[in-house]
């Protein structure tokens, strides 16, 4: 039997298109959201990938209401970088591929043509920040 892909995140954009490839090629996936799991419990993440013992974990959840984040950042890193910390080290600790979504917003946006992954980071705000965060955490596990 072929291991599933464990999917944080259920309810936003990427998660729900993730879960029609998933549908569409018959691959096995589980899906996490924060209706059943708590993205700041640590243990609760390690304890998931534990129990499903994925192939690979993709990482489709985060704090993305850009504006509320600016008073909110305490919620913001937790979802942004502590948590995408988490499942790096889990990952790395298995062995298994993990993928991390990030934002533009880790850019200050001045440049007058698209932004390349290797063009110098400068967030403006406190989402960005919270995202070029995790970027780095995710980099370091």
């Amino acid at each position: 039997m072929t291991k599933p892909i464990l999917v944080f995140g259920r309810s936003g954009q990427v998660a729900r298109e993730l879960e029609g490839l998933g549908v569409a090629s018959g691959r096995a996936m589980v899906f996490a959201g924060r209706e059943t799991l708590d993205l700041a419990d640590f243990g609760a993440i390690e304890g998931l990938i534990a129990s499903v013992d994925p192939h690979a974990i993709i990482n489709a959840a985060a704090y993305t209401a850009v504006d509320r984040a600016e008073q909110e950042a305490d919620a913001a890193f937790a979802l942004n970088r502590d948590a995408p910390a988490a499942m790096a080290v889990a990952c790395a600790s298995r062995g298994l591929p993990f993928v991390h979504f990030s934002t533009d917003y880790v850019f200050d946006g001045v440049l007058d043509r698209p932004y390349v992954e290797t063009d110098a980071t400068g967030p403006t705000g406190v989402y960005g920040a919270s995202k070029l965060a995790g970027e780095q955490a995710v980099a370091a596990a």
